[in-house]
């Protein structure tokens, strides 16, 4: 074929990012162009998480997911049926424990939830902080590692634990779903407390799975984060509206794909994602590991990224507005309120501080939980607001520091995400790290197109 004629039946193609997002799905149709990538046509809907037991527990149910995913083929249906690869971006873990059929067997154990402290800290007890840092490059915590929900389903749910043929994340259930094939990527294995994530060689430890009594059959295959699972099965093909029963890829974890998105791919290039989670992610070229941060394979070659997670970054936002601003509407709250309480605090000393573990720490074993410091009668909620604000932006700061020892830091912070506006952005500069930051939109869902556009590019 000639380099036109290739050119041209690139140009044909059109891809469906998928971005199964903690709180709500993203569905974008995406064509190839001269430039790259065109957006053409997009949809979201929002589900609710269960967040219960005094707020230890979180996860959802898996056909929340797959209801989003119909809905959002229904509304773009005029443009659906000439998708040729359908390309996922998935909440990690969302570990979901799954029958031969691929059906939950139970709700998604999500990152917010903290039900299997005892688990993580019987893991770190058994293999030891610096094996499971040299190896899978992570410290265990409750929910932000699979291995421990693992744990916590087989003392507390030994029949579903028995029943359970693959435990898999979100864009497992769903490729699962689409294709009838178990996989799983690289960046969403690499917290699993499975995954030889140091090596990134797309193998499980077999140490550690057999020490804790699974089978290397019940986890799915790892593959690389743009390679095709195949295509569609006829039947959802069918019902989906999709007429080229498009190809399936597994894709990668939400943040990693948002890097990914906006050119994260050099030693010392920095993302700050923003939506019910914060998240300051900075590429690295060697795996450098720590009980501060979690480490995840880039879906790039050679290349790994810091995850530093805040729980509850733009949730703590809109739990402040719930709680102490309810007659506001959301547009006046973030549009006026949040800047005015930012610019009236940004320069002056305050005596009121927050510590931000409104909804936990993924890097304690502890059951952490928020506080508000230093309030007096005097105190408005306007200077609430702002101490918040400020403790999520000293959160981040401390990791940009500590990796900063490291890795020489570029003087640009890519950032994006919903739970963002201007306001946020000068806190950022003044209390997180003063560079210039770049606004992003719609970046996971992107970063899920632009690995449909490898793959398509890898057919030659």
């Amino acid at each position: 074929m000639s380099k036109n004629s290739k050119k041209q039946n690139e140009e044909n193609i059109t891809i469906l990012g998928v971005d199964i997002g903690t709180t709500g799905m993203k569905m974008g149709v995406f064509r190839i162009t001269d430039d790259g990538l065109d957006l053409v046509r997009q949809f979201s809907q929002e589900y609710k998480v269960n967040i219960y037991n005094d707020g230890l527990f979180g996860d959802i149910e898996q056909d929340k997911w797959k209801r989003a995913f119909v809905a959002g083929c229904q509304a773009m249906e005029d443009v659906i049926g000439e998708v040729d690869v359908i390309s996922l971006s998935g909440t990690t873990p969302g570990l979901t424990a799954m029958d031969g059929n691929g059906e939950a067997l139970y709700p998604a154990i999500l990152m917010l939830d903290q039900r299997s402290r005892e688990q993580a800290g019987r893991i770190i007890k058994t293999i030891g902080i610096s094996t499971l840092l040299e190896t899978t490059a992570n410290m265990p915590v409750a929910g932000g590692c699979s291995l421990a929900s693992i744990l916590w389903i087989k003392d507390n749910h030994p029949e579903i634990f028995n029943k359970a043929h693959q435990f898999g994340h979100s864009n497992t259930y769903i490729a699962h779903w689409l294709t009838g094939v178990f996989a799983i990527d690289p960046s969403s294995a690499s917290l699993t407390a499975l995954y030889n994530t140091t090596r990134n060689d797309l193998t499980w430890n077999e140490d550690i799975v057999e020490t804790f009594g699974l089978s290397l059959n019940q986890l799915p295959d790892i593959v690389p984060a743009c390679e095709s699972l195949g295509r569609t099965k006829t039947s959802h093909a069918r019902e989906l509206g999709f007429r080229k029963k498009p190809a399936v890829l597994v894709g990668g974890n939400d943040a990693v794909l948002a890097a990914y998105s906006v050119g994260i791919k050099e030693p010392g290039d920095i993302i700050n994602v923003n939506g019910t989670c914060e998240i300051a992610l900075v590429c690295l070229d060697q795996c450098l590991t720590s009980p501060n941060y979690n480490i995840r394979a880039h879906v790039l070659p050679n290349r790994w990224l810091t995850l530093h997670v805040m729980n509850a970054g733009g949730k703590a936002l809109s739990w402040f507005k719930e709680l102490f601003c309810s007659e506001l509407s959301a547009e006046q709250f973030y549009n006026e309120f949040l800047p005015r309480a930012v610019e009236k605090w940004l320069d002056r000393e305050s005596g009121v501080t927050y510590v931000p573990y409104l909804m936990g720490s993924r890097y304690s074993l502890e059951p952490l939980k928020a506080q508000l410091l230093g309030l007096t009668h005097e105190t408005t909620r306007e200077q609430i607001l702002a101490a918040i604000v400020k403790g999520l932006c000293e959160y981040q700061k401390a990791h940009l520091d500590e990796i900063g020892k490291s890795v020489s830091l570029q003087d640009v912070i890519h950032i994006t995400g919903g739970a963002i506006n201007p306001a946020l952005i000068r806190a950022k500069s003044k209390w997180m790290r003063n560079c210039e930051y770049v606004f992003n939109e719609q970046s996971s869902m992107k970063g899920a197109a632009m690995l449909g556009q490898r793959y398509i590019e890898s057919l030659g």
